[in-house]
């Protein structure tokens, strides 16, 4: 069962599981995932989060290869969560996101490894941190685990060999895709179209 290529199910429910630490609009920690229900252009999925509420929140994550209707979400109660190749209308959804997806087939050019950089957060045990060196042109806290890039620093002009350092290391890890997952906020300052993803899917957070 593929719901989001280049991922198989499994391949995104594993990726997802990592993603929470972030706290996204729609990647929250989380305490339990499961396929809900096959679509004809794609597949429903209900997770679990761990939130600062009283009780877990509901989630329904719909994956969508295009978006016709969308009015089989309306009876789920819960928080509504859609990816897509698509865009929607904007009176549809209260938050933006997206999920850019980078093959390790492409050309790499490694960066250089540190242990922590002067002006930036402290990473966890989980990151690689990656940059161009002692000009510290640009920055990369690559997720272990997942191989997302969780953080990024780069002015426009270094923002592909930025990329390219996490490809090479993920490459070295066995790993097939480096992803970068952003919200309004997270991430959503940098122009990642400089640098074409083999696939890119809008994320939306829904208001039906």
């Amino acid at each position: 069962m593929t719901c989001i290529p280049p991922f198989t199910l499994e391949g995104f429910l594993a990726w997802y599981k990592q993603l929470g630490r972030l706290k996204l609009f729609w990647a929250k920690p989380l305490v339990e995932i499961f396929p809900l229900y096959r679509v004809v252009d794609g597949c429903v999925l209900k997770a679990r989060w761990s939130s600062e509420k009283p009780r877990l929140e509901e989630v329904f994550i719909a994956i969508l290869k295009q978006v016709k209707k969308l009015d089989f979400l309306t009876p789920l109660r819960g928080v509504k969560i859609l990816i897509t190749p698509n865009s929607v209308d904007a009176g549809l959804y209260n938050h933006r996101g997206a999920l850019y997806i980078y093959t390790t087939s492409r050309p790499c050019a490694m960066g250089v490894y540190a242990d922590r950089v002067e002006g930036h957060p402290q990473p966890i045990p989980d990151h690689a941190v990656l940059t161009s060196g002692r000009d510290v042109k640009y920055v990369v806290y690559l997720n272990r685990w997942n191989f997302n890039i969780d953080y990024l620093w780069s002015t426009p002009e270094y923002l592909g060999e930025a990329i390219e350092s996490a490809i090479c290391e993920t490459q070295r890890h066995g790993g097939e895709f480096v992803t970068v997952a952003t919200d309004d906020n997270h991430l959503s300052q940098l122009d990642l179209s400089r640098y074409r993803p083999d696939y890119l899917y809008n994320v939306y957070k829904l208001t039906l």
